[in-house]
């Protein structure tokens, strides 16, 4: 709404000719402490011209357009005086900015000065030859020295944006480049209860400009009892969180890591046989800085007389150069760190420990190190505070209690289980960090600087205490205890979340989702909720960047419900847990896909509010005892709202969804593929072998896959003891494993005299598929199951009950079989015996099951999610 201005509008006598600092005083109910303010200026000494502009806001007070008049025509070469109805702190400063910006061209900087402050002679002066000095300014800032209530606060050092996220470290009393104002950047009106001077110095600098501090600004607040800062403090709450959502993208955890990267490096990493320490919060990204321990020994020691004005990363880690490289290439070095880190809020001390191990899987397990271990740490990780803590003690200990056989000191001992593979021939272990570590304690205890530490070094409270826990910044969005170390890189970033990684369908497809969207340009990360170990062969290391584990044993996929949606199971963790260490984990993504994690479903809502896009991939619905439809799919029903895209595996069961109330537009199909790619040669053997086949030859049958209820391993058996028994020119290969836990479950001995170890490589699966003529697969309930596509693809024909998405691919007696669920086992002998009798329809069949699958792959199924989530970031860019 345009502004009615009182007469007379401006009161300004001479003409001013080329004033470089206008001061801008916004007045409203100050009347009587303003002629100080107004006298401060005037007593500038500087070699230039500054104008004062005063603004009157609709004050009720008669005396303060008195003294502004009066002040205005004694002084109208040097003042101007602006009369405009109250709208507030902020509309009153911008009056007083765009009319000093209009009139004067000369104007360099605007100094805001509030009515009730004042300033020594000597202030603009050192403040403007600062703003001259240092071209990267784009304000100079005061420390606070106060009057009325004394006191006098150092808010010295490096300007830190990361740190002005969490305080407000720039008083509106700064002088501010004209550049800052011509970029769009004004105070904001609609805040009106304070923090106006946050919010325009956050704005500035997201808009790319930052601020300096001097120490000799010559600024003077005024401190009271009462006044509107203290009312600020009462509402601080509501006013940080618009705040907030204003400046989302500032206050996210991505944007603070990447400040915390920038400006205050969480990890000094200790590279033993460097001799160099590394700065960082990502060991992995380019710009991490590294110095020799010596010069950082010098910073330390600043930093512990004035630690309010440098920083000093708060963590501490000791650990060797083919420790982090060992880490990198299991894809574990962020997950440790963070792990370690937030061991650090229980114990002094974490600790890893690297075993070597033969299989193709990666683990790890913990344990409370204290009286009952001799270290042989790899790494070593110092709760903040301590190793100053230690230095500061007469008495070695301390350090020398974490070397101590056995630890004599509270230390959680992480052990990590990685495959022989991942080392180099005749690599030695690093196992002596905590005895490197007492070293470097040892030299800080003995070093000249430690008598400083007993003298105060500045008159000034020190009044950044954020310095010191910059650290902790990163946490407030999610409030773990330990904010994820990974710095978004250009490019997309997408997690992948399962609650196990073995050799499952789910899991299957979750690598062959990633394998795909990393040949689109994703970079994808694998997150593992609930188990302590995972396979991790070489497809998954060359698919996957990073690979974490929770390590929350407050977390569990399914465990205690006290609710239900629709008869499934909603999990206590999902509603009421402890989700902060989850949301820490996944919050730094660009997406994420959640592969039945179960109760993980209730940290979605939290990731989508950070920007993170969110998607649930659905495979099946369970069957209870009852032959009721429950599971993973119902749960998904009632998290719908926390997720931005919902993956079915099949048409069918998107159609389900649909169905079931999730908008169309939500519902994007990730159509199940052959799971792994033919290996070579492979082609050229299944021609062969389709083709050579003798119609005296028996029917070669296999089945593959778990040997449990939802198999339907039972009719299985029955089926292949009928076949026998009524001698069909048959053979077997039965390839699985019982599952554990599946005590109902009772095999045969002839037949379990048939079963072969599951398969786990391309090679294996392929060779099986390549020998059989018919795949059976009697089951219970499915989703659209790998290995009928599998099948299929080698020109196995399918044979498969009714069950999930089967028919959408499964066509009858063209292709395969479709096996009711009623007349499971008799349907399929009759097939089987058809199948045997008529060679033609053999070859048939497995042509015609070949060239159904003929361009089904990953590559082609994942469009349609890449383009759902472009399209949904593009929306989000549009609506910032």
């Amino acid at each position: 709404m345009q502004q009615t201005l009182l007469r007379p509008q401006a009161m300004s006598g001479t003409p001013v000719t080329a004033p470089r600092v206008a001061v801008v005083v916004p007045i409203f109910r100050h009347s009587v402490l303003l002629s100080e303010a107004i006298e401060s200026v005037l007593a500038q000494r500087a070699g230039f011209q500054i104008q004062l502009v005063l603004v009157n806001d609709g004050c009720p007070h008669a005396e303060t357009d008195l003294v502004c008049r009066e002040y205005a025509l004694s002084y109208p070469e040097r003042i101007t005086y602006l009369r405009k109805p109250n709208g507030g702190l902020s509309d009153a400063r911008n009056h007083g900015i765009r009319h000093a910006l209009a009139t004067w061209s000369s104007v360099e900087a605007i100094y805001m000065l509030d009515a009730d402050n004042r300033l020594r002679p000597d202030a603009m002066a050192n403040a403007m030859a600062a703003l001259e000095k240092h071209a990267d300014a784009g304000w100079i800032y005061p420390n606070i020295d106060m009057f009325g209530l004394r006191w006098a606060g150092d808010y010295g050092g490096d300007y830190s944006l990361l740190i002005h996220t969490v305080m407000n470290v720039c008083e509106a009393g700064s002088l501010i480049r004209r550049e800052v104002f011509e970029a769009g950047v004004y105070f904001d009106t609609s805040f009106k209860s304070g923090f106006e001077d946050w919010d325009f110095f956050l704005t500035a600098a997201e808009a790319g400009f930052r601020g300096r501090n001097i120490e000799n600004f010559g600024f003077l607040y005024r401190k009271r009892a009462e006044s509107m800062l203290a009312d600020s403090e009462r509402d601080s709450d509501a006013i940080r969180s618009e705040m907030r959502k204003k400046h989302k993208k500032l206050f996210s955890p991505r944007g603070l890591l990447e400040l915390e990267q920038q400006e205050a490096p969480r990890y000094a990493i200790f590279l033993a046989d460097r001799g160099e320490v590394l700065l960082t919060v990502d060991p992995d990204v380019p710009d991490a800085r590294r110095m020799p321990m010596a010069e950082f020994e010098r910073l330390w020691w600043r930093t512990q007389t004035d630690n309010s004005q440098h920083h000093m990363p708060p963590i501490l880690l000791m650990t060797h150069s083919a420790v982090l490289d060992q880490l990198r290439r299991a894809r574990l070095l962020h997950a440790v760190l963070w792990t370690m880190e937030r061991r650090l809020a229980q114990q002094c001390f974490a600790a890893l420990e690297i075993e070597p191990r033969e299989a193709e899987r990666i683990g790890w397990n913990e344990q409370e190190a204290q009286g009952s271990t001799e270290l042989h740490a790899a790494m070593l990780m110092v709760r903040p505070g301590l190793f100053s803590d230690i230095v500061r003690d007469s008495s070695i200990a301390w350090a020398s209690g974490v070397a101590a056989r056995p630890c004599a000191v509270p230390t959680t001992l992480l052990r990590l289980q990685l495959p022989e593979t991942l080392f180099s021939n005749g690599e030695e272990l690093y196992t002596a960090a905590a005895h490197d570590f007492v070293a470097v304690a040892a030299r800080y205890q003995a070093s000249p600087n430690r008598d400083a530490l007993a003298y105060s070094w500045d008159w000034r409270k020190p009044d950044i205490p954020w310095r010191g826990r910059t650290h902790e910044i990163s946490r407030i969005p999610t409030k773990a205890d330990a904010a994820y170390p990974r710095i978004a890189r250009d490019g997309r970033d997408i997690g992948f979340v399962l609650p196990l990684v073995e050799f499952g369908g789910v899991e299957r497809v979750a690598l062959n989702t990633a394998r795909a969207m990393k040949r689109a340009g994703w970079r994808p990360h694998l997150f593992v909720l609930e188990a302590q170990s995972c396979q991790f062969s070489a497809e998954w290391r060359d698919t996957f960047e990073s690979v974490t584990f929770l390590a929350d044993p407050t977390f569990t996929t399914w465990g205690p419900a006290n609710s239900n949606y629709l008869g499934t199971d909603v999990p206590d963790w999902s509603r009421f847990g402890d989700q902060r260490q989850a949301t820490a984990m996944l919050s730094w993504l660009d997406a994420v896909i959640n592969f039945h994690g179960g109760a993980i479903s209730g940290v979605m809502g939290r990731l989508k509010r950070f920007g993170v896009k969110t998607a649930l991939s659905l495979h099946l619905s369970d069957q209870s005892p009852f032959k009721r439809l429950v599971g993973n799919t119902y749960l998904g029903l009632a998290f719908e709202h926390a997720y931005d895209a919902i993956l079915p595996c099949s048409e069918q069961l998107g159609d389900w969804c649909h169905g079931m109330g999730i908008p169309a537009d939500k519902i994007v199909p990730l159509l199940n593929a052959p799971s792994f790619d033919l290996p070579e040669g492979a082609e050229a053997r299944i021609d062969a072998r389709r083709a050579t086949r003798s119609p005296q030859d028996p029917l070669r049958i296999i089945y593959l896959g778990r040997l449990d209820h939802q198999k339907g391993v039972e009719r299985l058996i029955s089926i292949v003891e009928t076949a026998e028994a009524t001698r069909l020119p048959i053979e077997w290969r039965l390839i699985g494993k019982t599952v554990l836990g599946d005590s109902a479950l009772e095999i045969p001995p002839h037949i379990a005299g048939l079963l072969e170890p599951p398969l786990t490589t391309p090679e294996g699966l392929a060779e099986a598929f390549e020998w059989a003529d018919v795949f059976i697969l009697p089951s219970y309930y499915e989703g659209l199951p790998l290995t009928i596509l599998e099948a299929m693809r080698s020109g196995v024909i399918p044979i498969a009950t009714d069950a999930g998405a089967v028919t959408e691919v499964v066509r009858q007696w063209e292709n395969g079989v479709v096996l009711s669920q009623r007349e499971t086992v008799g349907e399929a002998l009759s097939a089987l015996a058809r199948l045997a009798a008529d060679p033609d329809l053999v070859q048939r069949l497995s042509a015609r099951a070949r060239a159904d699958m003929t361009g089904r792959d990953w590559n082609s199924a994942v469009v349609p999610l890449i383009q759902r989530l472009e399209m949904i970031q593009a929306a989000d860019k549009k609506k910032k």
